[in-house]
């Protein structure tokens, strides 16, 4: 920063030129110069002299933009000493509990094989939670699935998710009896038809999950009759429950990689995983961070990794649940 301009905040903050020349080891005299040569440069009147110092509206302006300015400064030298020295910091991460679960024992670490001084800290809530907790400061970002839109939030939109129905065979049999096989293939082809199994139990997470409003919503507008016994936010505990044969649940593609995609098809306790017919909702995943929040380059590499993982996980999920349609269709 220009030396006026650091003799300007130095008197903005004392209001003295006596008390700021002699923060600044310089006579009232020069101080008072520089400020001179400062108004005369921007054509305007920074202080009023009497009967006591202050600063006019322009110079409560220019102290607001020097503030900024000087932060920012002081940023940039912080960083280009942590590039010089090696980086250190810390990322406060927000994440919902099943995608952290899925994402944050692989990304973090690998992250870390770069960064091995920044520390990482991990929130684990539901979106409209990190929302505000983005908002108060306690988190740098977060991974969340359809966050609300803010002038204070700096979105990077990820790839898209649909929706599958995980339903044990032994349910599905309760309905469809002995054409059980015959529809399962048309099933896999075409989607499932949720009016076909009225009544269906489904296990869902609390009401202000993302996915179970849009389920909610979904089976309001088509008139669909299902049972909802059971409300749990672990998605391990769903499909535990599903395996029982008597429960199925909605979820999110990404989910589906906690799956033990090896002994999915066991012969009693088949778990089938099904697009709906008419649920053409999909899941928005969104990296948030704050507008306002200082632009570091280790971020900046945590995004593009966190993004890069959801990518692979989605794809390694695709892959197995195309694997899953060939085999149920070719059988």
């Amino acid at each position: 920063m220009l030396i006026g301009y650091e003799m300007f905040l130095l008197a903005a903050e004392e209001l003295n030129f006596s008390r700021a020349a002699e923060r600044a080891f310089v006579t009232p005299q020069c101080l008072s110069d520089h400020i001179k040569r400062l108004e005369a440069h921007h054509h305007v009147t920074l202080f009023r002299r009497r009967p006591h110092l202050e600063l006019t509206a322009e110079g409560a302006a220019m102290l607001r933009y020097l503030s900024r300015i000087k932060a920012l400064e002081y940023r940039m030298k912080n960083e280009l000493a942590d590039i010089s020295q090696g980086t250190r910091g810390t990322i406060r991460l927000g994440i919902p509990t099943t995608r952290g679960t899925i994402l944050v024992p692989s990304m973090v670490p690998e992250f870390q094989k770069q960064y091995p001084n920044v520390d990482v800290q991990v929130r684990l809530n539901d979106t409209h939670k990190l929302e505000d907790l983005l908002l108060s400061g306690e988190i740098d970002l977060f991974l969340g699935v359809d966050a609300k839109e803010h002038p204070l939030f700096d979105k990077i939109e990820l790839e898209r998710e649909p929706l599958y129905l995980v339903v044990p065979e032994t349910l599905l049999r309760t309905y469809y009896g002995d054409k059980t096989n015959a529809l399962l293939v048309k099933a896999y082809q075409e989607g499932i038809d949720l009016a076909s199994l009225p009544g269906i139990p489904l296990v869902l997470g609390h009401s202000a999950s993302t996915t179970t409003t849009a389920v909610s919503n979904f089976l309001m507008q088509k008139h669909i009759a299902a049972s909802l016994p059971i409300q749990v936010s672990n998605f391990s505990i769903m499909i535990d429950l599903c395996r029982s044969g008597h429960y199925s649940t909605i979820c999110a593609q990404l989910n589906l990689q906690q799956l033990d995609w090896t002994g999915i098809l066991p012969t009693k306790e088949r778990l089938h995983i099904l697009r709906i017919k008419g649920l053409t909702y999909e899941l928005t995943n969104v990296i948030v961070s704050h507008r306002d929040s200082q632009s570091l380059h280790y971020v900046d590499e945590f995004k593009d990794l966190l993004k890069k993982f959801i990518h692979l996980e989605n794809a390694y999920v695709a892959l197995q649940l195309q694997k899953l349609q060939n085999t149920m269709i070719s059988r």
